[in-house]
């Protein structure tokens, strides 16, 4: 009678089990196993037997096979267990054992050797970790809010300019908050960092702050270090101050809590601390209109849409209604679960149309749209920094190459040594083993080494970086950083040993131990290795440098550009008018005897002053209204809008090109007048002389009409890559502002006038706060500081990989030459010329370097396309570059040959006919 037998699912789950237990435990007493469960009783009768019977069967497979690797790992000799193989797995541990001890030995043998390969390693290791590094300190590491990744910006898409990323009116982000059905909060805040004055004992001094509803610090999930965030509803009364001027300002001193300050004519009560890691917005959230090009936040205050800080701050129309018309706000919120930001954004745009449906007059043309915050904050940087990456990458490629080469060559005078292991019965298999363990333990020192070598690069790039590089303060080594390390490691260890290990074991016992044949046996093979790898390193060296070339074209380029100003000896400051200076009669009073004292000064050719400085500072837009060309207020065009002071553009250096520039006769009392560039000419008044024609600005334009007196030429404010933009000038004299910009032309070096500047602003007045001096050339450098900073790592690339390449060929002709001695010593011997051997040696490196000049080109073609993001003045297939580049790589390769080379001519035929 047959035994019961169990079900197809317990039969399963039993197979499954002896999984746990070790290959040649199950191989040896699995059969045995499956017989006695098949004995028990069935499964009907007692499921909860056959589920103890699987638990026991889990628990003890695991603990037999964690014995197993123990005696491996750590008894090799311990006499194996009966279902052991005879030592199988402990001859493995052993081989392991000797073949370490003997790259050990090697190394100690030959310490230069052993150094070049450690150094080159370390250096391409650690140079990629750094900037891996910094990869993931900007793109990848969660920013410093609850659940990053649901975060999204909205913006208003105003189509008539085509401005994708336009901020929102105070009115619409209300509207979008509270129609919207994809999102689980939508928060607001001003799109500009504002220059606040902070009332102490010994004067007044600057901060900036940031307004942001009261519920952002929720929605974005953080907490107070110390103290408290704002509630719900909380508008007014109070601030709260990041970490960094909690201890600049405040000695980190807990009691400054409950404390009050005087801010900007206010009173307001600090209430909390933020954490360290805290940052918000970060500059990539902030909008193109501002007072200022700073970025980094000292303190937030609360935005209120009602009452007295709500009329301060514009956000209320002269009927009481919240602004509809005026575009200031940032929106931030978080995705509801399963919600996409391009659902988010569908919903945006419905919303949006609704808006335009409603409000015709100030809405039309205006859509929405929404970006993920991550992408938002980087965006920009992210295409320059995913080209240091590819960049470092091809580094280490090169690198590793030269690794590889200098195991060939090693292996040349270890053939004798192999062949003898060959011959005395070392497979092709043992051998390329021990040849890969070397290389794996010279990676494994390369990458310990190459963990000080990232530090210290780490440390330099970001020293170097621009200060307003996105995130730059939050990268650091973490497990990531650490993970990506030891991975290039391993994988670089593999890959360097790998054919050097595959071409040595090929090696014939029988002809390498004859006499004469060292560095002939295998040398077909080992010569095309080394052939390949030197047409790799070039081909890879030509796609380097052909991208840094192009990226210094293309700054060269930029540099070039004419800001439509004169930037050299220009000194430039923010400042904020006393505040007890309440009405535009007492500004002006103010005004004219700080001009008057500044020019004064020694060294002062001319001073002026403005609300926007090119270069320094951000831009603000507003409506045009043509005389005669009654339009929509939302169809009207937009211009960018500044105030010129006293003799700015004199100051400045900016041509007049028709009419005047503004004079004291153009005073509070006197008809309005204004100053346009040319684009604002070219493009409001084609065909038309601009000088005379009247305009209107602002959302409301109901004031008296302006008259255009003067056309100056075009400047770029922004950076000198952006296209002049329409602008239009109003005289200081008919609207005093109380933030501007002071520009002063000097005869000398402006650094050396700053504390004059400094000195001669505290005897006018105690209370005026000076800040942010800095030269124009100053600004103009800063300007460029991103593009900057990337050319100069991507040209140490460059550098690099031409001095890579040059070792590469210089190796293998260096070894092509001592292969070829007595070759060299019998064409002598026969009367051979020896310029005919230097041009032989020198023909054969350039045969090598043009086929690998010839496969980087081919390979850069594709790649260059990828830099066009990073190109100013240039294309990416720039004929110049792609003629420069093959043509130094061909030198920089033949030189290389010719010291080897110039050896071989010196050999003695006698000599060489003698050699072994």
């Amino acid at each position: 009678m047959n035994a019961p037998r169990r079900s197809p699912i317990a039969e399963a789950l039993f197979s499954l089990g002896l999984l746990a237990y070790p290959r040649a435990f199950r191989a040896r007493f699995g059969a045995e196993m499956r017989d006695d469960f098949r004995r028990t009783r069935t499964v009907g009768t007692n499921p909860s037997g056959t589920l103890g019977t699987l638990g026991t069967l889990l628990s003890n497979g695991l603990k037999e096979r964690a014995g197993a690797a123990r005696r491996w790992a750590f008894f090799p000799n311990h006499t194996p267990h009966l279902y052991e193989p005879s030592g199988r797995h402990f001859m493995f541990w052993d081989t392991l054992r000797a073949d370490i001890r003997h790259t050990l030995r090697l190394a100690v043998k030959t310490p230069v050797f052993t150094s070049l390969t450690i150094v080159a390693l370390a250096l391409g290791i650690g140079a990629t970790s750094a900037i891996f590094a910094v990869v993931n300190g900007v793109l990848l590491r969660p920013m410093p809010y609850r659940d990053d990744g649901r975060l999204v910006n909205l913006w208003s898409f105003n189509t008539s300019e085509n401005r994708p990323r336009n901020p929102i009116s105070p009115a619409n982000f209300l509207d979008f908050q509270k129609m919207n059905t994809t999102l689980d909060g939508l928060e607001g805040y001003f799109t500009f960092v504002t220059p606040t004055q902070l009332v102490t004992d010994s004067g007044t001094e600057v901060a900036y702050s940031v307004f942001v509803t009261s519920n952002m610090f929720n929605m974005l999930g953080r907490t107070a270090a110390t103290g408290r965030t704002f509630t719900m509803g909380e508008e007014s009364g109070v601030v709260v101050l990041s970490d960094g001027y909690w201890r600049r300002r405040f000695g980190a001193d807990a009691a400054v809590i409950g404390k009050t300050l005087s801010v900007s004519g206010q009173t307001l009560q600090v209430i909390g601390i933020m954490p360290p890691d805290f940052v918000f917005p970060y500059a990539g959230m902030l909008g193109p209109s501002g007072f200022t090009r700073v970025t980094g936040v000292d303190m937030w205050l609360p935005i209120a849409f009602s009452g007295p800080m709500a009329v301060n701050n514009r956000m209320l129309s002269q009927s009481g209604q919240i602004v509809r018309n005026v575009h200031w706000f940032g929106a931030i919120g978080r995705l509801k679960a399963g919600v996409s930001a391009e659902q988010a954004e569908a919903d945006m745009m419905t919303i949006a149309a609704q808006l335009e449906q409603a409000y015709p007059a100030t809405n039309k043309g205006w859509r929405a749209t929404v970006v993920r915050s991550i992408d938002q904050s980087v965006g920009t940087i992210r295409p320059a920094l995913m080209i240091l990456l590819a960049g470092i990458a091809f580094v280490l490629v090169m690198a590793s190459v030269n690794v590889a080469n200098l195991l060939l060559a090693r292996s040349i005078a270890r053939e004798k040594e192999l062949a003898t292991r060959a011959a005395l019965g070392a497979g092709r298999a043992r051998l390329a083993r021990q040849l890969l363990t070397e290389s794996v333990l010279f990676a494994l020192a390369g990458g310990l080494v190459g963990m000080a070598v990232m530090s210290w690069t780490l440390r330099g790039l970001i020293a170097l970086a621009p200060a307003d590089l996105p995130r730059i303060s939050e990268v650091s080594v973490d497990w990531r950083v650490l993970l990506a390390a030891g991975l290039t490691t391993m994988l670089t260890g593999v890959l360097v040993g790998l054919l050097p290990a595959l071409s040595s074991a090929s090696v014939s016992p029988q002809a390498s131990l004859q006499d004469g044949s060292c560095g002939t046996a295998g040398g077909a093979l080992r010569r095309r290795a080394r052939a390949g790898l030197v047409v790799a390193e070039v081909a890879l060296a030509v796609a380097i440098t052909t991208g840094a070339v192009l990226l210094l074209r293309s700054f060269v380029s930029v540099t070039n550009v004419n800001p439509g100003f004169d930037t050299s000896h220009l000194l430039t400051w923010q400042m904020n008018v006393p505040q007890r200076l309440t009405t535009p009669t007492d500004r002006l009073a103010f005004y004219r005897d700080f001009f008057a004292r500044i020019e004064t000064l020694p060294g002062v050719v001319s001073v002026g002053g403005t609300t926007r400085v090119p270069l320094g500072s951000t831009s603000v837009t507003t409506s045009v209204q043509i005389e005669g060309r009654p339009v929509p207020a939302a169809e009207r065009p937009e211009v960018q809008f500044r105030r010129a002071m006293h003799n700015y553009f004199a100051a400045m250096g900016i041509p007049i090109r028709r009419g005047r520039t503004f004079d004291p006769d153009d005073g509070p009392t006197a008809p309005p007048v204004a100053v346009i560039n040319e684009t604002m000419a070219r493009r409001l008044f084609p065909g038309q002389e601009p000088i005379g024609q009247h305009v209107r600005t602002g959302p409301g334009a109901t004031g008296p009409w302006t008259t255009i007196v003067g056309v100056i030429g075009d400047i770029r404010h922004g950076g000198l890559e952006e296209e002049p933009q329409p602008e239009l000038y109003i005289n200081y004299l008919q609207g005093p502002p109380v933030s501007p910009f002071i520009v002063v032309r000097t005869t000398a070096d402006p650094a050396l006038m700053t504390e004059t500047i400094r000195a001669e602003a505290r005897r006018i007045d105690k209370n005026l706060p000076v800040y942010d001096l800095r030269t124009m050339s100053m600004l103009r450098s800063e300007s460029v500081s991103t593009r900057r900073f990337i050319l100069l790592i991507v040209g140490a690339f460059g550098v690099l990989a031409l001095g890579l390449a040059a070792i590469g060929v210089y190796g293998v002709m260096s070894l092509v030459v001592s292969e070829r001695t007595r070759e060299v010593g019998v064409r002598l011997a026969l009367g051979a010329e020896p310029s005919q051997l230097l041009r032989m040696i020198v023909m054969q490196a350039a045969r090598l370097a043009g086929i690998g000049v010839a496969v980087g080109v081919v390979a850069a073609l594709p790649l260059a396309p990828l830099l066009d993001s990073q190109l100013y003045g240039i294309r990416s297939l720039d004929p110049l570059t792609f003629i420069a580049v093959p043509f130094v790589l061909m030198t920089i390769a033949t030189l290389a040959a010719l010291v080897p080379a110039r050896k071989a001519m010196l050999v003695d035929p006698l000599t060489a006919l003698r050699i072994e």
